[in-house]
């Protein structure tokens, strides 16, 4: 099972009923996917009674909850690098995270045990763009979980892509949003997190997911001390590499058609949107709590800047976890990166869009990527 399988039902199958009718409301379904809102609703239908029991045997331990340290947030686009290295430092035994399971159900920690197999079942072995595994309880980027929770987080783009610089706008900016629904974002959002660490237990949350990469200022409201490890890669290979997991990711999600050529359209697009966003709001953050990393560099020694991560930016010992780092980077010693072929013509429309970005992180292309020409086939 190394392939995305697409059963007629919808991530958002873990939703609370209320939140579910919001999101299906702001976006127009194609016909072809009536079934699968059929049936996701009647999933949701079924679920409703478990959230309740949900409410029930969190409320207590929600209040109750502090976090023992201030959290780390992982941030940088999508492909940047931003899983191993949140891979390796969940390794760390006193890490917390929200899991793959919690991502899709996190209404549903109180009865996992029922929906837990559901999620198994169907969920592969591997991700098909870059062939990364996936268990139900590894740790997974948190917003299609506050997607579940709140009608206005961002991956609600997922489903219906037409809107996807208007869920932007609301996720990121709060444009539009009335001061409850901002309330709602923010107590939304935190009981996410600690719900995680609950979860998990541990005395440190980790968190990766790529929009937060714009909205530091709604992270610091939530979390003053709150760390922030920005991960960046050349982006001539953050498009390739987003291209594909988009092209296969898509259509595992929408509600709506699109087509391959709007999907790259919009990655141009959220790409610019993400780091002038991250480079306007970085000077927020206290100088001690950021700690800015280069994926070309991690990757060649992901040890030794995980025992930078500790010492500069958590201000922790990192010899007792060293062996735990150490121990993941062998398990996946043999993983085999993609390699990607570009036109010349898209290497010149990625300079036209993203150019100021390779200047700015000094970068070129990189020479493991081949650009065909109408000479033939050149190394970059």
């Amino acid at each position: 099972m190394n392939q995305f399988k697409i059963p007629p039902i919808s991530t958002l199958s873990g939703s609370t009923l209320i939140n579910y009718f919001k999101i299906l409301r702001r976006g127009h379904i194609s016909s072809r996917y009536y079934l699968k809102v059929f049936l996701t609703t009647l999933i949701v239908l079924i679920s409703a009674p478990f959230h309740i029991w949900e409410e029930i045997v969190f409320y207590g331990r929600l209040r109750r909850f502090r976090f023992e340290k201030a959290p780390l947030f992982i941030i940088g686009h999508w492909r940047s690098g931003t899983t191993l290295l949140h891979n390796m430092l969940c390794k760390d035994p006193s890490a917390a995270y929200l899991t793959t399971y919690q991502s899709v159900f996190p209404n549903n920690l109180a009865s996992k045990w029922i929906f837990k197999t559901f999620m198994r079942i169907n969920t592969p072995e591997k991700r098909p763009s870059d062939n990364v595994k996936l268990h139900v309880d590894y740790p997974q980027e948190d917003e299609f979980a506050f997607a579940n929770s709140n009608p206005n987080a961002y991956y609600n783009f997922f489903y219906f892509p037409g809107n996807y610089r208007k869920y932007y706008e609301r996720a990121v900016h709060h444009t539009g949003l009335s001061d409850k629904d901002k309330l709602k974002w923010f107590t939304s959002y935190k009981k996410l997190l600690k719900k995680a660490a609950l979860n998990i237990g541990g005395q440190r949350l980790i968190i990766k997911n790529p929009v937060n990469t714009a909205r530091i200022k709604h992270i610091l409201k939530l979390f003053p001390n709150a760390k922030f490890l920005h991960i960046y890669r050349n982006p001539l290979t953050v498009f390739l590499s987003t291209q594909r997991f988009f092209h296969s990711l898509f259509p595992t999600l929408v509600l709506q058609e699109t087509s391959k050529e709007f999907i790259d359209g919009l990655i141009f697009d959220v790409y610019m949107r993400l780091m002038d966003d991250y480079h306007m709001q970085k000077t927020l953050i206290p100088k001690e709590n950021l700690f800015e990393l280069r994926f070309e560099e991690f990757e060649k020694n992901p040890v030794g800047l995980g025992g930078k991560i500790y010492t500069d930016l958590l201000q922790e010992d990192f010899a007792p976890v060293k062996k735990y780092f150490e121990e993941y980077l062998e398990s996946i010693k043999d993983y085999q990166k993609n390699s990607y072929e570009i036109d010349a013509a898209t290497v010149d429309l990625i300079r036209k869009h993203w150019g100021r970005f390779m200047d700015l992180y000094n970068y070129d292309i990189p020479g493991d990527v081949i650009v065909i020409n109408s000479n033939g086939a050149n190394k970059g």
